[in-house]
């Protein structure tokens, strides 16, 4: 991304941010996208993360350590940390598919994500309406 982009509206400066011009850039700011609202929710980023896209399709994979407080949970009562993972992921992907439309105009039909404590690994697919193709990449 090149910066951002600065406009006069009505008496009104208007700044936004400038879209990706490439698949490489694009698959860079979902990454920043999915890593800024890891940290909006946990209050930590992720340790690392892979983008793909096919099609209508973009898949991630993000590493991140699970945060000690879900640990504890965790030890004491597994089904009550099922429950809070379930009501955060659902955050996540409720949050992630605002930024994503905001950000980029994407046109999202589902987003499905698990999370595997163990190996602190996460999975998030999401399916456009379209193939990247058609929104420019």
């Amino acid at each position: 991304m090149n910066g951002k982009l600065s406009f006069l509206i009505g008496g009104a400066i208007i700044i936004t941010e400038l879209l990706p011009k490439s698949l490489g850039e694009f698959k860079q700011e979902i990454m920043k996208e999915c890593n800024r609202v890891y940290q909006m929710i946990f209050k930590v980023g992720v340790t690392g993360q892979q983008v793909t896209v096919i099609d209508d399709k973009i898949v991630i994979i993000a590493k991140h350590k699970r945060i000690p407080i879900l640990e504890i949970i965790d030890a004491s009562n597994e089904s009550f940390a099922e429950v809070i993972d379930r009501i955060l992921i659902e955050k996540y992907k409720e949050m992630l598919e605002k930024n994503l439309t905001e950000r980029f105009g994407l046109k999202i039909n589902l987003i499905l994500k698990d999370y595997d404590p163990s190996k602190e690994i996460s999975g998030t697919l999401i399916i456009l309406d379209q193939k990247i193709e058609n929104y420019g990449w």
